[in-house]
């Protein structure tokens, strides 16, 4: 890498090397059997650089490819915009490598996922489940004219885990994923089946507003609008409604909300974002009140606030190197709350539980709307899980709802969004949330 910086630095003006280094282990089972096993390494490098006044950026997979600073400097004759900025802040924490999961062999993690097919058979022998693993290590660095010089390692793992219905539709979907070696709970696999069960009833609710449990899971969804409220580049744009609020009250005093950089085993914890700016724990929403702002090099001048760490080649559809950093999650927090998660569903007596939705991505994002189908849900009857809910839709306004959060679970879930997990966040309870049934 050395080499090739040295190099760009004799074309350009000022520059900025970024690679990233992926080994990828992708193991699939089907009905207790192996499916497919699939291995792969990524590498990826990524040139930012000013010349001339102007911006420009390219790509490469390999260290001997020194067209990227030809192509780089050609793209900047068809951009537009301020040239980049570079700056020198080595990062001091890390909290997301594991050196076990990071040693662990092909064998051993093949191992590890028939275990846990053979620990659900134990649990129900009739139910057919999928399951994956996906471990990934990686290497990432960075260097800038500037100075800076970087690198950080990384690992993470990923298991899915999801039923199937006689007909052969995912009736159930669980996914779990840190940057540790971990193990899914005895408690957690008797609750996918439970679910399961309880989803060969099919059952339909009416239109009308009632209380509404979101999953950790499915808590993602709704995030996503606070994330863009709370997103810097939104905010310097004039489009996020969380404009001028710092310091006021924007949702139910028992909600807190945090994006976590440096979070212990976070599948989103990193030593620095993809700009270099050291990963930090930034405070969003305590006790209902706006805190803070996710900031990046780019706006922080203009918010006043230093970057956050939250400058990511990451969106919901993509996290590919040609992505360009953009504010986004690192690992975003909902804090557990103080009430078990049986004890929220105790304390209802009809209502619905939303496990997963789709149309996370629809509709004005920004502005805080929301109108997502319920792909897998349950009716909640005198406290207990009675059904699987059918052709059902929860809509509404994140900047009205999250002032009708009324209780928070204690166990957080992973969040996942679209193609890629967002954080963790509890069980949370909303009053008052409008639901288009067909009943």
């Amino acid at each position: 890498m050395s080499n090739l910086f040295d190099y760009i630095k004799e074309q350009v003006d000022d520059a900025e090397l970024y690679t990233k280094q992926d080994n990828i282990l992708a193991i699939e089972i089907k009905q207790g059997k192996i499916s497919a096993v699939d291995g792969k390494d990524v590498l990826g490098i990524s040139l930012r650089m000013n010349k001339d006044g102007k911006p420009g950026t390219a790509v490469a997979s390999n260290f001997e490819d020194k067209t990227i600073v030809d192509r780089a400097i050609v793209s900047s004759h068809y951009k537009s915009g301020a040239c980049f900025r570079f700056k020198n802040i080595q990062g001091q924490s890390e909290n997301c490598f594991d050196q076990t999961l990071f040693e662990m062999s092909s064998e051993s993690l093949i191992n590890e996922a028939q275990k846990l097919a053979i620990r659900l058979k134990e649990i129900n022998e009739t139910i057919t489940f999928m399951i994956s693993y996906e471990r990934t290590n990686s290497h990432v660095t960075i260097e800038n004219t500037e100075g800076l010089n970087d690198a950080y390692d990384k690992t993470d793992l990923k298991i899915s885990i999801a039923s199937i219905s006689a007909s052969g539709f995912v009736q159930g979907m669980y996914t779990e994923a840190y940057s540790k070696y971990f193990e899914i709970s005895d408690d957690k696999l008797n609750e996918i089946v439970e679910r399961h069960l309880i989803s060969n009833n099919l059952v339909k609710v009416p239109t009308k507003h009632m209380p509404v449990v979101f999953s950790g899971r499915a808590m993602g969804a709704l995030m996503t609008r606070l994330l863009a409220g709370v997103n810097g580049e939104f905010v310097v744009k004039g489009v996020s409604p969380l404009e001028n609020k710092i310091g006021q009250r924007v949702a139910s005093e028992i909600l807190n909300v945090s994006d976590d950089g440096l979070m212990k085993a976070g599948y989103g914890s990193l030593k620095f974002d993809d700009e270099g700016t050291p990963a930090q724990r930034t405070d969003l929403i305590e006790n209902g009140v706006l805190k803070q702002f996710l900031s990046s090099v780019s706006t922080e001048d203009k918010l006043n606030i230093q970057a956050t760490g939250n400058a990511l080649k990451k969106t919901m559809f993509s996290k590919e190197i040609e992505d360009q950093p953009a504010i986004d999650s690192t690992n975003f927090v909902v804090s557990p709350g103080d009430t078990p998660d049986e004890d929220i569903l105790k304390g209802i007596d009809y209502g619905i539980y939303v496990d997963s939705v789709m149309g996370t991505h629809t509709g004005n994002i920004p502005a805080g709307e929301y109108a997502l189908n319920v792909s897998i849900g349950y009716l909640i009857e005198n406290g207990k899980l009675t059904g699987k809910i059918a052709d059902t839709m929860v809509s509404g306004n994140i900047y009205e709802d999250l002032s009708k959060v009324k209780a928070i679970g204690k166990h957080l879930e992973l969040m996942q969004v679209v193609f890629y997990p967002m954080g963790y966040s509890p069980m949370v309870l909303f009053d008052d949330i409008n639901v288009v049934g067909t009943k």
